[in-house]
């Protein structure tokens, strides 16, 4: 009789979750027909789609497709990276610079015989233009005043930018070439300034194929040769791309650039921040009337760090705004500059992390202790922006569902990613749908490659967190935003 029971409840229990696997993929509701159509759709025939929605509250799953198919994220990632980074620096953290000075000064004559440091701390928003605090390097204005106020009239050494907490290689190696010598492809720098980028303002010609012209750039760049190889072409937006390495002040500029245009705005990523920064405060303190030697760094100059054995005197130390602050630009405004010095500080937080992980494995441990399934997830940088990367949709939707039900940074975490049709990537998303007001979503697209993943509250009350990652479709990406505004659509007004 005991066996018989317990085929009984071995069949109840299959049967249980063939029903809930059919409800799941069958059930005829407006999520499974969007995604199904989506499927279907002759633009997405070679496409690859991992989808999933789940009820933060129960835990049901909604909908999904391919659920634990690995694909690149593109700058959802960037969901993955701000989440770990609140769990560990705290919404709280500041990132902090210390102005510095080694050596004596002569209190008579005013002379340092020393150095001036810059020790960098891997702030990225120092001189950002994207808070009302730091833009304008206004930093510089009170670094000039520090050194003022210590009696330094005139620097009988150098001033040296440390950008040595991250190390040497400031740009992800799984990057691609036509990507890091452009603004979005800056990498993550120990003394990062100004969002790591520089301006070229291009007139165009009004014939085809005519020649452009730079007319000047901003900030200047002491020492960066460009060579201009762009077109003028019947096309309306940007469609160069700057090709350099870091640390090479060459620049090859490509492409094609709209016809009759002034002052056409192109940025680049500087090729070394810290070397700019110091070059920066030479400046300005020259500038003041106060002379020094040359601005340089340890990794130009190496021997500076083998004698910089004296002693280091505080002048001054600017902090960064709040990492919540930090959080909400970096997934309203999907900087991948931002996102990488998350990645890199976390990485440095979390330097005492089980040692039998390699380094880039750091966020998958995290996770992991979390009681994510890790398989098939693969994280190379913080941003998003490396086709190497591969995560599921149902990994994305365990982190959004921890953070939202799990997490002291819940809101906060919630509050960074921006509502659909009305702020950041996706404001002219959804528009005339329940979707506004209901969704919030971080989008990410590379090409083609495009990703959606966030929260909803449904027409029914709901709260629902999902993912959707499309990688090879054949359409444009403009196009294939549109045929998924259905989907985000549908997610919205599901009403059971």
């Amino acid at each position: 009789m005991k066996y018989f029971t317990r085929i009984f409840f071995l069949l109840l229990v299959l049967l249980t979750s063939f029903r809930t696997f059919a409800q799941i993929y069958t059930e005829n509701h407006t999520i499974n027909t969007a995604i199904k159509n989506l499927k279907n759709d002759k633009d997405f025939k070679n496409a690859s789609i991992s989808f999933f929605v789940q009820d933060v509250n129960s835990g049901e799953v909604i909908s999904s497709l391919n659920p634990d198919l690995s694909l690149a994220p593109a700058s959802t990632q960037k969901l993955l990276t701000t989440a770990t980074a609140l769990e560990i620096l705290g919404s709280n953290y500041k990132f902090k610079t210390r102005l510095e000075y080694s050596g004596k000064i002569d209190k008579q004559t005013g002379i340092l015989n020393g150095n001036i440091i810059i020790k960098g701390g891997g702030d990225p928003a120092l001189g950002s233009k994207y808070f009302s605090q730091t833009e304008n390097m206004k930093f510089l204005d009170n670094w000039a005043r520090a050194i003022y106020k210590a009696g330094i009239k005139f620097i009988d050494g150098k001033i040296i930018g440390d950008a040595s907490l991250y190390g040497c290689q400031t740009v992800p190696p799984k990057w691609t070439w036509e990507d890091m010598g452009n603004y979005f492809g800056a990498g993550p720098n120990g003394l990062t300034v100004h969002d790591n980028l520089y301006t070229l303002y291009f007139n165009t010609s009004s014939a085809k194929g005519g020649k452009t012209k730079i007319t000047k750039t901003e900030p200047e760049v002491p020492g960066l040769k460009i060579t201009n190889n762009v077109k003028s072409d019947a096309v309306h937006s940007d469609l160069s791309y700057i090709f350099g390495a870091p640390y090479s002040n060459y620049r090859i500029i490509e492409g094609r650039l709209p016809l009759n245009k002034t002052n056409f705005k192109v940025k680049g990523s500087l090729p070394d921040p810290a070397l700019f920064t110091a070059q920066s405060l030479k400046k300005k303190l020259k500038k003041n009337g106060i002379s020094s030697g040359a601005a340089t760094t340890f990794r130009i100059n190496p021997d500076l760090r083998k004698n910089n054995t004296a002693e280091h005197h505080l002048l001054y130390t600017t902090y960064s705004p709040e990492l919540k602050e930090i959080i909400r630009i970096t997934n309203f405004k999907s900087i991948n500059l931002f996102a990488e010095h998350l990645y890199k500080q976390t990485q440095l937080k979390l330097a005492d992390f089980d040692k039998t992980e390699t380094d880039k494995d750091f966020i998958k441990h995290f996770w992991r202790n979390r009681g994510l399934n890790t398989q098939g997830m693969f994280v190379f940088d913080g941003s998003g922006l490396s086709r190497y990367n591969g995560i599921t949709a149902e990994q994305l939707v365990f982190v959004l569902k921890y953070m939202k039900t799990e997490s002291k940074n819940s809101q906060i975490f919630y509050e960074s990613i921006p509502s659909v049709g009305k702020e950041g990537t996706v404001k002219n998303m959804c528009k005339g749908t329940y979707a506004v007001n209901n969704m919030r979503a971080k989008s990410g697209s590379l090409k083609n490659v495009r990703a959606y993943a966030g929260y909803v509250k449904t027409k029914s009350g709901r709260e629902l967190a999902f993912s959707v990652i499309m990688n090879n479709f054949t359409c444009s990406s403009a196009e294939a935003r549109k045929k998924t505004e259905k989907l985000l659509a549908a997610i919205a007004e599901f009403n059971r």
